[in-house]
């Protein structure tokens, strides 16, 4: 807990709300915390049957208590990262790995790029990880344990972490640890296994939480269109264009390609790619061993590999999807790094010593962010310069153990030490890139100016996408009409609304690309950058159809037009 705070710390409580997603999440939380029906999350007033309400009750809950701003909403996702690390660490104990593999295993299931973005993100897939890894953990336990109470315990916290899952993403909750043991038991012919009354006790635990909350959606308005979304359109939906037109198109957004989880693997386990690239070649020899340590093997590639061919099969893709596969990868780098100990090969010195390149790579890459920003005068040049010194200096102190425990043959303490450098790197660099990057995602400021510029007006949304639905009701509950253009063309569309409301209609539209700052500024000297067109607002100022009479800009950021009708002829 102590190596992995800083990292946590830096990045639950230390910026504002960032797209893409969070600025939703915040709206869906800040509305849960005052909502008297909780049975639904609401996005802008509307009901969002996406995913399950437990981490917006969660963020709710902790906005109520401690007051409406980004912290606030990240509260509990430090309580789902700590349940997070200590599963993977315990399950890393239970495999019998001594304290320092274990202690990596769990640093690199936390770490890496992937599962830490998913970690810090406000997003329901933080408890979903720690679900995931509860779960795991109880899958292990059951397997592994006597008939009896304990085979019960050990299955009863695989459905726990299930249901807890569950109740933050829905199938997910069940598919990773479902995965996990249905193909160990396969692969190891157990099939008593699955006839085993320990292992079905727990569905009642499971019961006990998802079903009161599917009774208060029965009993909801629109309940059963609602059961149907949750449990048809988001889950089936993300595989297959469903036919019928009420129900969310997954297939349009997000495009899955094949094998392109398998190709970004390699940057979703930055910095432990090469650890776990050279856990996969030990798992090639020891997978087909016989014993404890056999099994533990076919179970950390059991809880990765399934996932992601599933996941490969899908219609829609995002990193984040793949973040559970990465608790697996985790238990593959704690199990290599106690082999590599005990009979180290030529090619495991060679993953520990590039492992450290690559994290001095990374380190140069933060301190060359912070003097960029420093140059193009986004930040005090003296500060910015010290800094990225410092992020460099702090970064070659630690590589610098993590060589000579490599060099030694200590694998495992070679990676604690690649871990220091890279923690360090990240949040001294982190301390200073924020703030800044806070500014560029200054939502709130944007949707202050529309609320002020439109309170006395009928104000329209043209095709308005989530982020801007959630940014103009979160604190301001600014209300606009959404305009969909996609059957009669946003002509028409802007033509109708104006036509209702007269002179003062405006109508705001989201524009495209980012708009210029500072750095855009710099970076054009060595690589002009085409400015962005106005798009569709742009082609109705230009036919005559409205005029554009307000622009809302953040730089490197979010643009948007309003839109007014045209002056009298």
């Amino acid at each position: 807990m102590l190596a992995l705070a800083p990292l946590w710390l830096v990045g639950m409580f230390d910026r504002g709300l960032w797209t893409p997603d969070e600025p939703r999440e915040a709206d869906i939380a800040w509305r849960m915390s005052s909502q008297p029906d909780r049975a639904l999350p609401q996005l802008a007033g509307t009901p969002f049957l996406e995913k399950p309400p437990l981490s917006y009750w969660m963020a709710g809950g902790a906005i109520a208590a401690f007051g409406d701003s980004a912290a606030a909403a990240r509260a509990p996702n430090l309580l789902y990262a700590v349940i997070g690390a200590l599963a993977v660490g315990a399950l890393a104990l239970a495999m019998e790995l001594p304290a320092v593999p274990a202690l990596i295993a769990a640093l690199v299931a936390a770490s890496a790029l992937t599962a830490y973005r998913v970690a810090i993100w406000l997003a329901p897939d933080a408890c979903l990880l720690a679900g995931c890894a509860v779960a795991l953990l109880g899958a292990w336990r059951g397997l592994r344990a006597a008939p009896g109470a304990a085979k019960a315990g050990g299955y009863a916290l695989l459905h726990l972490g299930a249901a807890l899952g569950f109740m933050a993403k829905s199938a997910p909750g069940w598919l990773v640890p479902g995965l996990t043991l249905l193909t160990l038991i396969a692969w190891e012919r157990r099939w008593r296994e699955l006839r085993r009354w320990e292992l079905y006790a727990g569905l009642a635990l499971q019961a006990l939480v998802i079903g009161p909350w599917i009774v208060a959606v029965a009993r909801s308005a629109h309940g059963t269109e609602a059961l149907r979304t949750l449990f048809w359109n988001n889950v089936v939906g993300r595989f297959t264009q469903l036919s019928s037109s009420a129900a969310p198109d997954y297939t349009t957004g997000h495009h899955n390609t094949p094998g392109k989880y398998l190709l970004e693997l390699p940057l979703y386990l930055l910095p432990w790619t090469l650890v776990v690239a050279a856990a996969l070649v030990r798992a090639w020899t020891r997978m087909s061993e016989p014993g404890a340590r056999g099994t533990a093997w076919r179970f950390a590639l059991c809880s990765c590999v399934p996932f992601l061919v599933l996941l490969s099969a899908a219609a829609t893709a995002r990193d984040i999807y793949a973040a559970p596969a990465l608790l697996g990868c985790g238990l593959l780098a704690g199990l290599w790094a106690e082999d590599a100990r005990r009979l180290p090969r030529r090619g495991d010195r060679f993953a520990a010593l590039a492992t450290v390149v690559l994290v001095g790579a990374l380190a140069a890459g933060f301190a060359l962010a912070l003097a960029l920003l420093a140059a193009a005068g986004l930040g005090a040049p003296l500060v910015y310069n010290l800094a990225a010194l410092g992020v460099l200096a702090a970064a070659a102190t630690a590589l610098g153990f993590a060589v000579r425990a490599g060099r030694s043959g200590d694998i495992p303490r070679s990676l604690a030490w690649s871990y220091a450098g890279y923690a360090l790197a990240l949040c001294l660099a982190a301390g200073l890139i924020l703030p800044v990057v806070d500014r560029w995602q200054d939502l709130s400021s944007l949707a202050a100016r529309i609320h002020s510029d439109t309170a006395q007006q009928s104000l329209a949304l043209l095709d308005p996408d989530e982020t801007t639905l959630a940014m103009l009701d979160h604190g301001f509950a600014t209300s606009g009409t959404v305009l969909a253009s996609a059957a009669s063309g946003p002509r028409a569309a802007v033509d109708g609304w104006f036509a209702a409301h007269g002179r003062t209609a405006r109508v705001l539209v989201l524009l495209p690309g980012h708009a210029r700052g500072a750095l855009t500024e710099f970076l054009a000297r060595v690589y002009p950058f085409a400015a962005p067109g106005d798009g569709v607002a742009g082609t109705l100022a230009v036919s005559g159809a409205a005029a554009l009479v307000a622009r809302y800009e953040l730089p490197q950021g979010r643009r948007y037009a309003l839109l007014a009708p045209p002056a009298p002829h």
